[in-house]
């Protein structure tokens, strides 16, 4: 009997509505066949890796359905490989790190491809759309992830490695490994903090200047709140990815960078503006301990 709740990362109490999870609706099925098949979630996230490799080649190449297809199988693959791993109880710091650098490079060569593809073409402009577009789909996601974490802390949930600053982990259990893993994983660690600690600094600073006309403001609302997070769920790797696959499809790839660079940031400003607001209208109703204050009757 296969039980899909091993699978979620948040406790089904807390659990919100992930709106990119409509682009993959079906890997529910596909994580099933995979667990059924005994699969290894790092033989996932490394097929995920590849189909997202050789999607940028396609790209490259101008063979934009073969490209659309490979992004989505490892958009699908990635959505598989973190829930298997919860499902079997074989997750580690390693597959986590892999992971994530996996997203950064094919993501990365991805929008590379497409730039240069556009170059080669005459568009010579896209080159800086594809630069510009690199920033915002990292920075995006790194607020996305920076909320879903915080959100999670606020609950005590434990089913998350991740932290929102993985300079000053305590968790690392080195002497437990052997000599191999204990060296991938240092590597893979210090490639994430090169990649992604710039980025989580930034991510942090600007919550913390959100938050600087109340620093006594309690943080369970502004931190846990569902609402927020179906909000910002947007802004993950997966609709980035299916912003592009369309582009693919429309047979403008290019187009896909300027709407991740136009639309996409006046979104998470909105989101960001948004929950500043939102917070702040709520203030007068919660108590200090972020519960919401009862009207006294006289």
């Amino acid at each position: 009997m296969i039980d899909l709740e091993k699978a979620e990362k948040i406790p089904v109490s807390q659990r919100y509505f992930n709106i990119s999870v409509i682009w993959i609706f079906y890997y529910r099925s596909v994580l099933r066949l995979l667990y059924w098949l005994r699969f290894p979630h790092e033989l996932v996230t490394l097929a995920a890796i590849g189909s997202g490799l050789l999607s940028a080649l396609m790209f490259y190449q101008g063979r934009l359905i073969p490209a659309a297809i490979l992004l989505h199988i490892k958009d699908l693959f990635d959505a598989c490989d973190g829930s298997l791993a919860r499902m079997t109880g074989r997750g580690h710091l390693i597959g986590r790190y892999l992971d994530s650098l996996g997203d950064f490079l094919v993501l990365a060569s991805v929008v590379i491809a497409i730039s240069l593809r556009a170059y080669w073409l005459g568009k010579q402009h896209y080159l800086v759309w594809g630069l510009a577009a690199l920033f915002s789909i990292f920075l995006q996601c790194s607020f996305f992830n920076f909320y879903q974490i915080a959100y999670v802390e606020q609950y005590w949930i434990g089913s998350l490695n991740s932290k929102r600053d993985e300079t000053d982990r305590d968790d690392l259990d080195l002497g437990a490994l052997p000599v191999p893993a204990r060296l991938l994983l240092k590597l893979l660690r210090f490639a994430y903090i090169v990649v992604y600690s710039w980025q989580d600094r930034f991510v942090a600073a600007v919550d913390n200047t959100l938050l600087k006309r109340c620093v006594t403001c309690p943080k369970t609302d502004w931190y846990g709140d569902k609402a927020l997070m179906v909000m910002q769920s947007p802004l993950c790797f997966g609709t980035h990815i299916f912003v592009l696959i369309v582009s693919a499809l429309l047979g403008r790839p290019q187009y896909g960078l300027v709407f991740v660079v136009t639309a996409m940031n006046l979104y998470l400003l909105f989101v960001l503006y948004y929950r500043r607001n939102h917070f702040l209208r709520r203030l007068p109703q919660l108590e200090p301990d972020g519960e919401v204050r009862q009207s006294k009757e006289i």
